[in-house]
């Protein structure tokens, strides 16, 4: 997991903090230097034996939402296309980060919150892999364009309207209704798409 925040030189002004006199600070410390002085759980052959952290269920539901979200949204028209390789790691990293919370707040199980504080720090890092990563097509509007007439030959998709995309659309078309009205008109310029007042078709061209 990458992180490449903005830069703050410059910005950096003193402030008069006393992080020594903070009760989070001091608790989070206390609780650290008690798990590092706590004698390590062993199998009788020497091998560590860590303790087992169950799903609430409340917690299953989540992690198994947010496990499909991700799945989805890495297929050909998802958001994360690009960034597969973190993507297809992302759901079992929100669990590990959810086991550290819980282990440090003593917890036995993993719970709901804990899911969906790792599922914060997971969109965080999934933004940055792709603001770090991705390199911004020349024509955004046209490499849009063009994968969503690939969304629509795919999904074999009958005439329709603007309102119809921009309900059932991929997220992508779906920014604004201005957004997908420009990807519609890009794809009419180009011959893409067939259109009669506001009924869009995609346009077959015959194999030659």
């Amino acid at each position: 997991m990458i992180s490449w925040p903005e830069r703050l030189v410059g910005q950096r002004l003193y402030k008069a903090i006393d992080l020594t006199r903070d009760p989070k600070v001091h608790l989070y410390q206390q609780r650290i230097a008690a798990l590092m002085q706590k004698p390590w759980s062993r199998h009788k052959d020497g091998g560590l034996n860590p303790a087992a952290l169950e799903l609430s269920p409340r917690a299953r539901e989540a992690w198994i939402a947010i496990h499909d979200t991700i799945e989805c949204e890495s297929g050909e028209f998802g958001e994360l296309v690009n960034v597969q390789a973190a993507a297809g790691k992302a759901a079992a990293n929100v669990l590990r980060m959810a086991g550290v919370m819980a282990v440090v707040e003593e917890s036995t199980v993993l719970e709901d919150m804990h899911i969906q504080r790792a599922s914060t720090l997971m969109d965080y890092y999934l933004a940055e892999n792709q603001r770090l990563t991705e390199q911004e097509p020349l024509n955004k509007l046209r490499a849009e364009a063009d994968c969503l007439l690939r969304w629509l030959i795919k999904k074999n998709w009958p005439p329709f309207r603007l309102r119809d995309l921009t309900r059932k659309g991929p997220r992508f078309a779906r920014k604004s209704t201005r957004h997908t009205f420009e990807l519609l008109l890009q794809l009419v310029a180009h011959n893409w798409l067939d259109n009669d007042g506001d009924i869009f078709e995609v346009r077959h061209v015959p194999p030659k």
